[in-house]
């Protein structure tokens, strides 16, 4: 396991949290808890010292589909990992596509579906993003809540411009 990767929670990951869907023990899902798509994989561990089997038990999130490498980072400290070195180049990043949707999943918890949904039949080019960026919010705002669709527009729009 390569310290210096980065989970998110998958779609399946965050309905186990929100309907406890799957079989998950409560060790385990206290992990998954922790897993929020900006943590390199050695602080993970760091943070779930307390639970024995830690590192077993993140890899049987992934391997089970609950959580999914979403980047790497080249920071000091990062565990040995079995996997091949990364290259010594800048940080690998998430595509702004993926970044949006971890940016619903986040937000928006179980009701992200139809957001998620959206974003991942739109193109990939910034202004096809954009513009899906303001059709989400628009169906944020009307079948969720204005307070989370203006943060969602916010938020996606500084993503965006970092692009």
């Amino acid at each position: 396991m390569n310290g210096a990767v980065i989970y998110a929670k998958t779609r399946k990951g965050l309905e186990e949290l929100t309907h406890r869907t799957a079989a998950v023990p409560q060790k385990v899902r206290s992990i998954l808890i922790l897993v929020d798509g900006k943590t390199r994989c050695s602080e993970l561990l760091q943070k779930c010292s307390f639970i024995s089997e830690c590192k077993e038990h993140l890899e049987w999130l992934e391997r089970n589909g609950l959580i999914e490498a979403v980047g790497t980072t080249n920071a000091p400290g990062a565990i040995a990992s079995d996997a091949p070195p990364i290259p010594s180049q800048a940080p690998v990043t998430i595509s702004p596509k993926k970044a949006l949707i971890q940016l619903a999943q986040e937000l928006l918890g179980a009701h992200s579906g139809a957001v998620v949904q959206r974003l991942q039949d739109s193109g990939d080019e910034h202004d096809a993003l954009v513009q899906t960026l303001e059709r989400c919010h628009k169906l944020i705002r009307l079948s969720i809540d204005e307070k989370k669709a203006e943060q969602f527009r916010q938020r996606g729009s500084a993503l965006l411009a970092q692009d």
